[in-house]
């Protein structure tokens, strides 16, 4: 049997107002937003409340001692009950000596005595359930095993057992319980065991990921399909709590993870099976489909390591084309003045400088503008001296300046 909601709210509403967190009232719907905001600031709270007090109590507990050996706390109800059970088993046998062996009162104290070493025998065995039970939670919350999927109220209620926070209750036969402010009380077994975060599984999604960077090669739908197949089998495989913890816990890289604060983790934690299963469906859908992403993604990043584009210098004339769109005003009007002998030094002192800057900067020539006749010289850096072969000057037109990085560029073929 589970524990009762409401009870588990209120034992673990402790670890809400540790930090406490204004309330927000009277909010309508077009502020749903902001009640979710506070609701995962909420919870946020409680498992940072919860895991500081689990790092607390251990590191409190005294070296050298099992975090399995009986709180002190509870010492006082143990020796009551074993004191009041032996005392039951004494009377019983004072009682039995003197009745016939066989008689129904000589059966009656000897169910007295069975009873008393059955009681306990059964506490006995429910104490060390519990001692191995606080090892392995405080251990996993300490460590952070536990998956952030987890109700975090179950997870306030096993902090508050285990750091020894509650009363606790031993009936006559021997049964343990934990007692509650508001008078209620539970059982160890009442409680719902939370999951681990699905490392397996997040493992196995994840080493596909790195293959397919790795192997370099572009997956198609067919193939990408074909590895799909195998995740899917894999998530599968560990459920419902395997499908909250891949949702909800960081161990795969370049995944897009949720918060838990979102409309269909309400219908997965439904009482209503037909909801809860649906809801499954829905998140298990959603997550392979970021998966498959991924997987594209990933195959595709890998395929452009392995087989890099190597990036193209522009020409000489996609250089001084791409500089002349920049400003075409400018350079129209410098175009303009090479045919105004009072504006053409000017003009062409100007294209010389950006013809070599832009153009020809890492062509191995360079460019002289001549007033006198109206044109620009190609020269050959490689050259001990200036060198001019026929066909070396170029008219300082738009056309001859096209002519010129032409040629320019096909001599760097």
């Amino acid at each position: 049997m589970a524990v009762d909601p409401n009870l588990i709210r209120s034992v673990a509403k402790a670890y809400e107002y540790q930090n406490y967190v204004p309330e927000i009232k009277d909010l309508g719907l077009a502020d749903l937003g902001k009640r979710l905001a506070k609701g995962k600031q909420m919870r946020r709270i409680k498992d940072e409340n919860i895991q500081k007090e689990v790092k607390s109590y251990i590191d409190k507990y005294p070296p050298g001692i099992s975090l399995n050996k009986i709180p002190e706390k509870y010492r006082p109800s143990i020796s009551a009950f074993s004191f009041k059970q032996k005392k039951i088993y004494s009377d019983a046998i004072s009682s039995r000596v003197k009745m016939k062996a066989g008689s129904d009162e000589y059966q009656e104290q000897t169910d007295l005595m069975n009873g008393a070493l059955q009681a306990v025998s059964n506490l006995k065995s429910q104490w060390n359930t519990f001692g191995e039970g606080k090892e392995e939670n405080l251990g996993d919350i300490d460590s952070r095993n536990y998956s952030a999927g987890n109700n975090s109220d179950n997870l306030g209620v096993i902090a508050s057992v285990y750091t020894d926070k509650l009363d606790a209750s031993i009936s006559d036969s021997g049964d343990l319980s934990f007692l509650t402010e508001d008078g209620g009380s539970f059982k160890l077994n009442d409680i719902d065991q939370p999951f681990l975060k699905a490392k397996k599984e997040a493992k196995f999604i994840q080493d596909k990921l790195v293959s397919a960077y790795e192997s370099g090669v572009r997956l198609n739908d067919e193939s990408a399909n074909f590895v799909m197949k195998q995740i899917e089998l894999t998530i599968d495989e560990g459920g419902i709590d395997s499908l909250k913890s891949l949702a909800m816990d960081n161990m795969i890289a370049n995944v897009e993870l949720y918060d838990g604060s979102e409309e269909i983790f309400e219908r997965l934690n439904s009482n209503d099976d037909q909801i809860r299963v649906q809801a499954a469906q829905e998140l298990r859908s959603e997550l392979l489909s970021k998966y498959k992403n991924t997987l594209i993604s990933q195959s595709q990043k890998g395929y452009s390591v392995k087989n890099p584009v190597e990036i193209k210098e522009p020409t000489s004339k996609e250089a001084f084309n791409s500089l002349a769109s920049s400003d075409p005003e400018k350079y129209s009007l410098l175009l303009n003045n090479l045919g105004d002998e009072n504006k053409s030094m000017l003009a062409g002192t100007e294209l010389q400088r950006n013809l070599n800057m832009q153009a020809l900067r890492y062509s191995g020539y360079y460019t002289e503008y001549d007033k006198e006749t109206n044109s620009f010289m190609l020269f050959d850096k490689n050259e001990k001296q200036d060198f001019q072969d026929e066909g070396a000057s170029y008219p300082a037109t738009p056309q001859g300046i096209n002519q010129l990085l032409n040629e320019v560029d096909s001599s760097r073929r």
